[in-house]
């Protein structure tokens, strides 16, 4: 998690004033790690939770883990303190003076850089699970008595500290957190208009997409943004063993919203998601004169829905294997993701008030905007890397996460996937994906990103609009080494699967399946193949087709076959269109001759083949003979 957003370039004077107002934070969290701090002591408290919300970021991870250590009940006290200004300001009616805009923010500041580091070690502290779910205060320090928090001596400091002392002992406070975090996601005067208090950010994913974007509330809502995304990551500290375990408590409370609620935060979330337009008026370089608040915003939102819509109850993971692509193990074979995406209809209640609300998203003007915003985003990089004058075009980073909330849309929504195979140019999402997957090959951390994009067409695969859209004529030209070819999407979809199979990193060899699923997918409706993508298909037969491998691998002679589905749908349902594909078949008649000859009479040296390739010689033979 970022805890701090790119922001605008700001004056010498400010950023003066800024590292002046370090040094009573710093001393403040001295006075934390070493002191008995009162709750009462309001001077303490309102100056560690007054400070200007950049400045949390400084405050060192070893500072508060020893303050954790030592001081637990300060870190308690502090914790408590800033969810309930959350809370005071979420029940407040109307617009908040700036003087508490300025603690909320500060306090949703320190919460997220706070609760990374109490998540680190929950299974031995168990502070978390004491002080923000049972209301409990934590136990002294080792060594030392719990020593008890005392009240103001006198006057009217001592009556006002013990009513709130009163709050500190029996009062959870994940719930509040949770509730006071979604509703200042929409507080006039703090992160949105009088307008947008019903509907939304932006006035909603339609309207937001066609006017301009008021940006005055970017940095109150990143604030905000960044605390409900923290709060909700406790799963990235936890062993794969817990997580199975133990179901994301903060997430249980989080998509336990009601309808309306829920319809609210997903839409203003896509709103300003899909409304966002990194290039502008298209001026070079303007990125890097100008400051853009709003790409903070774009990025935390999209990783929020992402977080939100994953999320399922226990008692719903039933016959699914896990929304998320993102997460889907490496080694998943086809059938598995296919059986992810084939229900068209959808349970009515997944016990995810986000998903509900998601497949409930039908008006089409939202899903034109929600369309019109995924190719321009997914389009970005490769524009940015394809301009004249080298970086000149503002890139976007969070691409991986547009594919998989593109994932969760088509598989979540089946009348939006109506809507783009029906309506949109679905190629201007197959292009970036291309794309993606053929750069990607390159660097070992793009695994997942080649997962994700080879699970979204394969399930595009499965649609017969997709196919036919894929006869357009490609004409873009990607910043990549492609072979020069002129010719349709097919053409690319076939070039870019042979690249990855011939000249990828080994662990790709567990999507060589579904590679070759969507290939057989599509090739019924190809019209025309051009000699390069033929060449490449047939070029990959013939690799998989040789004896040595079919007997040492138990995988070839499936994929073999998939190869044989497509030209046997060439030559039957495109044979006229396609003589670039017969001529190349026609050059393989060897390669036919030879599994034929191993299906009919097994070669002696068959017996001198390893212990693995006789358990499997059979099942070779009989898909080579039915072949």
């Amino acid at each position: 998690l970022n805890p701090t957003p790119d922001s605008p370039t700001r004056p010498f004077a400010s950023r003066m004033g800024a590292e002046s107002s370090k040094v009573p934070l710093a001393s403040s969290f001295a006075r934390l790690e070493t002191e008995d701090i009162s709750a009462t002591d309001k001077t303490f408290w309102n100056t560690i939770l007054s400070a200007s919300p950049d400045l949390y970021a400084s405050v060192g991870a070893e500072r508060i883990r020893l303050a954790l250590k030592d001081k637990p009940r300060n870190v308690a006290i502090l914790a408590r303190k800033a969810v309930q200004n959350l809370v005071k300001a979420h029940q407040k009616e109307g617009p908040l003076p700036s003087n508490e805009q300025v603690a909320v923010l500060a306090s949703a500041a320190l919460l997220s850089r706070l609760l990374p580091v109490l998540y680190e070690k929950e299974a031995e502290h168990k502070f978390v699970e004491t002080v923000f779910w049972e209301g409990k205060m934590p136990a002294g320090a080792a060594g030392e008595a719990d020593s008890e928090i005392k009240p103001a001596a006198q006057g009217e400091g001592a009556g006002a500290g013990a009513g709130e002392e009163e709050m500190l002992e029996g009062k959870e406070l994940a719930g509040p957190l949770v509730e006071a975090g979604l509703g200042l996601l929409f507080k006039e005067g703090l992160t949105v208009t009088a307008a947008e208090m019903s509907a939304g950010w932006g006035g909603g994913i339609a309207r937001a997409a066609a006017t301009p974007a008021q940006r005055q509330y970017d940095g109150q809502r990143a604030a905000i943004l960044r605390l409900l995304l923290t709060a909700g990551s406790e799963t990235l500290f936890v062993t794969p063993d817990d997580y199975k375990r133990s179901p994301n408590r903060w997430l249980a409370a989080f998509t336990a919203r009601g309808p309306e609620q829920a319809d609210a935060v997903l839409h203003s979330l896509a709103a300003v998601v899909f409304s966002y337009d990194p290039v502008g008026m298209g001026i070079p370089y303007s990125s890097s004169v100008v400051g853009d608040s709003r790409e903070a915003v774009v990025d935390l939102a999209v990783q929020l829905l992402i977080v939100l819509l994953d999320y399922q109850l226990p008692s719903h993971h039933g016959g699914r294997s896990g929304g998320g692509a993102g997460g889907v193990e490496a080694a998943v074979a086809t059938e598995r993701v296919l059986d992810t995406v084939a229900v068209a209809a959808k349970a009515a209640d997944t016990g995810n008030c986000f998903r509900d609300a998601l497949r409930r998203l039908a008006a089409e003007d939202a899903f034109e905007a929600v369309f019109q915003g995924l190719c321009r985003l997914l389009n970005n990089p490769c524009e940015a890397n394809n301009t004249l004058l080298p970086s000149s075009m503002k890139q976007i980073s969070c691409f991986q996460e547009l594919l998989i909330l593109l994932w969760k849309l088509i598989d979540e929504n089946k009348e939006f996937l109506g809507y783009i195979l029906r309506v949109g140019d679905v190629n201007e999402l197959v292009v970036p994906m291309l794309y993606f997957m053929y750069e990607g090959r390159k660097d070992p951390s793009k695994i997942g990103l080649i997962h994700i994009c080879t699970f979204i067409l394969l399930l595009l695969s499965g649609e017969r609009n997709f196919c036919v859209n894929l006869n357009a004529a490609y004409s873009k030209k990607l910043p990549v080494e492609l072979p020069p070819f002129t010719g349709n999407h097919a053409d690319l979809l076939y070039i870019v699967v042979h690249k990855l199979i011939t000249d990828g990193p080994g662990k790709l060899d567990t999507l060589y399946d579904i590679f070759l699923t969507t290939m057989s997918n599509v090739s019924p409706y190809i019209k025309t193949f051009c000699m390069p993508a033929a060449l490449r298909a047939t070029n990959l037969f013939e690799a998989f087709a040789t004896r040595k491998r079919l007997l040492n691998n138990p995988h070839y002679p499936r994929y073999m076959v998939f190869l044989l589905e497509v030209f046997n749908n060439v030559i039957q349902y495109q044979y006229e269109g396609n003589p670039h594909f017969i001529y190349q078949i026609l050059r393989r008649k060897k390669v036919f001759a030879e599994l034929k000859e191993m299906a009919e009479a097994p070669h002696p040296e068959d017996a001198h083949a390893p212990a693995e390739a006789d358990k499997h010689k059979g099942a070779a033979s009989e898909e080579g003979a039915g072949a």
